[in-house]
This record gives structure tokens, sequence and C-alpha cells, in this order.
């Protein structure tokens, strides 16, 4: 009776080791894709660096379309910059940092807006509750020209404070992204001015 209690028992934990190998292969498998989704996105900045020495218009960009990089120390975030066409447009968002179609470009007077996960996809904000006043935050548009902001304000607001995204006078960027981890309750904003 006791050698069958312990093959049964034997037999149970190779059952759950195995469950759980074949459970970590899926998110392994699953993290991959998302990485590789990343890596297009760069592969795509890359060619557009190396194709043309010139940015589109900004009119000219398609919700999908690589519009630059971005680069912030503070969070170790080095990741391609794609355009969403609205808030909605989660197939762009899910592809790693997105700029908001309609908000202001890399350098230009008005609010450039991008958002961002936190906890899914590429995860590119997922530290962005490490920002502190004077972090920097840098964009690169498609020329390479580079933008360095400079952090005035982290809030957190409820999901309808749309304000966040008001156009500005001066060059600005506004980073959103759920608050806190693994909850969309609330957004972070990171608000920064461009440096003179």
């Amino acid at each position: 009776m006791r050698k069958a209690a312990l093959r049964t028992v034997k037999a149970l934990r190779i059952t759950v080791l195995l469950a759980l190998l074949l459970t970590l292969a899926c998110i392994g498998a699953w993290y991959g894709a998302q990485l590789l989704r990343g890596n297009d996105a760069r592969a795509e900045l890359e060619s557009l660096w190396h194709d043309s020495g010139e940015a589109p218009a900004p009119p000219s960009f398609n919700p999908g379309d690589v519009v630059g990089r971005i680069v912030v120390p503070r969070i170790g975030l080095d990741a391609p910059l794609v355009e969403m066409a609205d808030v909605d447009d989660r197939e762009n968002l899910n592809k790693g940092p997105a700029h908001l179609a309609g908000s202001a470009c890399p350098g230009q007077a008005g609010n450039c807006v991008i958002s961002g996960h936190r906890t899914t996809y590429t995860r590119p904000f997922f530290s962005l509750d490490a920002m502190r006043e004077g972090d920097e935050v840098i964009l690169i548009d498609l020329t390479r020209s580079s933008y360095t902001y400079r952090v005035s304000q982290v809030l957190i607001v409820e999901p309808q404070d749309v304000w966040v995204m008001d156009p500005t006078p001066e060059p600005s960027v506004t980073l959103i992204a759920c608050h806190p981890l693994f909850s969309a309750r609330n957004r972070i904003v990171v608000k920064a001015v461009l440096e003179e």
C-alpha cells in the first residue's frame, strides 16, 4: 500500500512539473513574440534612417508608421516611436510607445502626446512611476534631430482627465500610461518641456 502511495505522489510530482514547464514555455513564446514585434519596429526605423535623410511631413504619417525614437534614461527606455490613430488605437499602441496623431511632433510647438503600456506587450512604460522632476525625455525624429525635454511634473489622474493632452503654447511632451501596475484604474502622466 505504501509503495502505491509513493508511486502516486511521484507521478503527481512529475505531472505538476511537466505542467509548470509547459506553462513557462508558453509564457516564453508569448514574450518572445512581443519582443519580435518591437524588433520589427526597430528594423523599420533603421531602414527609414538609411533609406531617406528626411522625415515625412507630419500629415503623411499613417497609423503604424515609425515616426522616430524615444529615449528615457531614467527608466532605461530606448525604443521606436510609432504613430497611433487615436486614443482607442490599441493595435499600434501594442507595438510600443505610440505618438498620438494630431498632437505636436517632436521639437514643434504644442503638446507631443505619447502613450505606452506598463505591463503588457513591450512594456515600455513599466517604470514610468520612477520618473522625477528634471529627468530627461529625448525624442529623435526621422532626420535624426534630437530634442531633449525636462520633466516638470508627474501626475496621477483619472482616465477621464483628458485635459493632460491639451495643446500647449511651448514645445512639450506628455507621457501617459495606466496606473498602478496591473490596473487601468488611473493614469500616470509625465509632463516635460523642451530645453532651450
